[in-house]
């Protein structure tokens, strides 16, 4: 007698307390159904992330020129990354781009947000114009960007000079400093819709009532917002920088197609050195290393960035 029969041959005071066990073949049933619904995410993962990561890895430990035989060196790309000047700029550089960017894309999408929370007439309209830069490619707005900034046929130059704030035309993209605040300004306007949408969210989950109360104590709407609001959104607030922060590190597209690099190297990312050593130096050995770097230094960044989650249980 199986364990259900027994089960359903007992007194109902004894049914309802006793416990179905389930077979042991349907138990498997169960976990074969479990690994095939699974199994076409897992190959994705595996084939799109984890074999590219190890040859990435077994790349690194040799000389692996665009064409030809690779030689193992072992750690040898590794230690010339120490005495590598030009990749040591670039990591700098791109931390500062990071460091300027996320707080200009967070302060952004958090006025946004404060502004677009509630329903009124044209909110739609406006949060659907900001929102529009978040569904294109770096790539496509950094081109639309490239026409709008040229001295010659551009928006911006003719604006300049017909509201006489400017005697002539202006090549932005000419000096470092001029380009560096064109990347950021197309970078700002690219991911600041998305903080909008993140911190639009955090905002909409503050209870209305915890609110209410602090307004009738007294407090103004900054100290609401800062006390009150920014402390119950904090998910919310490291979502937004997690993201931001990974956009800011490994920026490529608006660099390589703004600037090429130019004026003197000056705004070359670690991503844009990435691919000018291994596609047009054509080492990928050397390549693979600085990426591997670039990749541990990531990780590091963001576990960092995720301990500034609520412990479960706060907030």
């Amino acid at each position: 007698m199986t364990v259900v029969q027994a089960v359903a041959t007992t007194s109902p005071a004894a049914r309802g307390s006793a416990t179905f066990v389930v077979r042991p073949g349907r138990r498997r049933r169960r976990q074969l159904k479990g690994i095939i619904l699974v199994a076409p995410a897992m190959i994705l993962i595996t084939g799109l992330f984890v074999v590219p990561l190890g040859l990435g890895a077994w790349m690194s430990l040799n000389n692996w020129p665009l064409l030809g035989n690779h030689v193992f060196v072992g750690l040898s790309n590794y230690r010339q990354l120490f005495d590598d000047g030009g990749f040591g700029h670039s990591l700098v550089f791109t931390a500062a781009f990071t460091v300027v960017i996320v707080p200009l894309v967070l302060a952004c999408g958090l006025g946004l947000a404060s502004l677009m929370q509630h329903s009124r007439r044209g909110v739609g309209v406006i949060r659907a114009a900001v929102i529009a830069p978040v569904t294109i490619g770096f790539a496509t707005a950094s081109y639309l960007w490239l026409s709008l900034l040229d001295p010659s046929t551009g928006v911006f130059d003719r604006a300049l000079v017909d509201l006489h704030v400017v005697s002539h035309s202006i090549n932005w993209l000419n000096s470092s400093s001029l380009a560096l605040l064109m990347v950021v300004l197309v970078t700002v306007w690219k991911l600041a819709g998305f903080a909008m949408i993140v911190l639009m969210n955090g905002l909409q989950s503050v209870p209305a009532e915890v609110e209410e109360a602090a307004k009738v104590d007294g407090a103004r709407r900054l100290r609401v917002l800062w006390s009150i609001k920014l402390p119950l959104m904090r998910r919310s607030i490291v979502l937004a920088l997690v993201f931001v922060g990974l956009a800011g590190i490994l920026s490529f597209d608006q660099f390589y197609i703004m600037t090429g690099g130019a004026p003197n190297d000056s705004t070359i990312t670690a991503v844009f050195r990435i691919y000018d050593t291994a596609f047009i130096q054509g080492n990928l050995g050397y390549a693979s290393a600085m990426s591997m770097v670039l990749l541990a230094l990531v990780l590091v960044i963001t576990r960092i960035e995720l301990t500034l989650l609520p412990r479960k249980g706060a907030f």
